[in-house]
């Protein structure tokens, strides 16, 4: 996970967001209710639970601004500086792109943590079922050495493809080398994983909302072809 392409990525949307207030005049508008589904992988993940979430079925539970802001404030979870470091090194351990210690077990707790802490309501852990509209999340099985895609469709279908936000976050941010791979189950136990970052599969997830959207003619049914969309993709890679 590169932070600080993620924290741009973040300031963009929270750009856009803005925008939509001053445009439509209502300074409660959000992203998703302008937004029909969205996806994301690795940070972009993150993001996509964050501004899509709600506890009530109601409102978003985040507003754009705080995907950036959860980023700045707890990087310092996933990338540890060593007891007698300063914040100069650990910035310096940030642009590198690593935790510096050569030890992923302090970042995967503190990356876990920070995630289960937003998405997580009176002690009950938020699922893809908790989300407005819907979100496709993928993740990189190892079990099974192949893809894994997180979606709300799926998880409104059925328990077994229901997965709780916080670990979905967990998973799609599990980069080799930077975060242990997470063991998941759904929500009634049926499916199981072992996940890691969903860049290694699927590195465009804005493909997969464009094949979601075209498929699926019971959520989308005036989707005709790709004429009838309008994407905004936003990345977080190396270009």
């Amino acid at each position: 996970m590169c932070l600080m392409r993620g924290i741009l990525s973040g300031k963009a949307l929270a750009y856009l967001e803005h925008a939509l207030k001053s445009k439509s005049g209502n300074p409660n508008a959000r992203i998703v209710d302008y937004f029909d589904v969205a996806a994301g992988t690795g940070v972009g993940g993150v993001f996509t639970a964050m501004i899509f979430a709600t506890k009530g079925q109601d409102r978003p539970i985040f507003k754009a601004d705080d995907t950036w802001r959860f980023l700045a404030d707890q990087g310092k979870r996933f990338y540890r500086p060593s007891s007698a470091s300063s914040s100069g090194s650990f910035l310096k351990r940030i642009f590198k792109g690593g935790s510096g210690s050569g030890s992923t077990g302090a970042a995967s707790g503190g990356l876990e943590k920070a995630v289960k802490e937003m998405f997580t309501e009176k002690g009950r852990s938020l699922t893809l079922r908790d989300t407005l509209k819907p979100v496709l999340i993928p993740c990189y099985d190892l079990s099974s050495a192949a893809p894994f895609l997180f979606s709300r469709a799926d998880a409104l279908e059925t328990e077994s493809f229901d997965f709780r936000l916080w670990e979905v976050c967990r998973a799609t941010s599990s980069e080799p080398g930077l975060f242990d791979p997470v063991l998941m189950r759904s929500v009634d136990g049926q499916t199981r994983c072992v996940a890691v970052d969903g860049g290694l599969g699927m590195s465009n997830p804005t493909a997969a909302a464009i094949t979601h959207v075209l498929h699926n003619k019971q959520e989308f049914p005036f989707v005709r072809g790709v004429e009838d969309l309008l994407v905004l993709s936003l990345g977080t890679g190396q270009l």
